[in-house]
């Protein structure tokens, strides 16, 4: 287990309850001085603008092992039949990160076929007459 996989996973236990909550309170009482500190610096690398909530959850990611969204894309982006099989065993093995990884490829491709579409309708009606378009 790596130790910032581990820091990830800490923070995301404490920053995912309510602020000011008595499950939050406990959460923090929970970790050691070492570890709190460590968590309290990755928040304030989050607040500061250092680093990302998608970055925080990738790293925590790291830690159990499972696929991140880049992988995801780069494997999906593949033709090798291999890569096929290993995205359906990570659908199988965790089913809504899967579908949230899915949602988000799907939504950058209708993004980049819709701003192709939108350069090549530019392109044909460029230089026309007004009464073509």
């Amino acid at each position: 287990m790596s130790y910032n996989a581990r820091i990830a996973k800490l923070h995301s236990e404490v920053f995912s309850t309510p602020k000011g909550s008595p499950e939050r309170e406990q959460a923090i009482l929970a970790l050691s001085e070492p570890d709190k500190e460590e968590v309290f610096n990755l928040e304030m690398d989050y607040v500061k603008g250092r680093i990302t909530r998608k970055e925080i959850m990738e790293m925590a990611q790291k830690e159990t092992k499972s696929m991140t969204y880049e992988q995801f894309k780069a494997k999906m982006n593949d033709d090798y039949k291999g890569r096929l099989q290993e995205l359906s065993k990570f659908a199988k093995e965790s089913p809504e990160l899967y579908k949230q990884h899915r949602e988000r490829y799907q939504q950058e491709q209708d993004e980049e076929r819709r701003l192709r579409n939108r350069r090549l309708t530019e392109s044909t009606f460029k230089n026309k007459p007004y009464s073509f378009r």
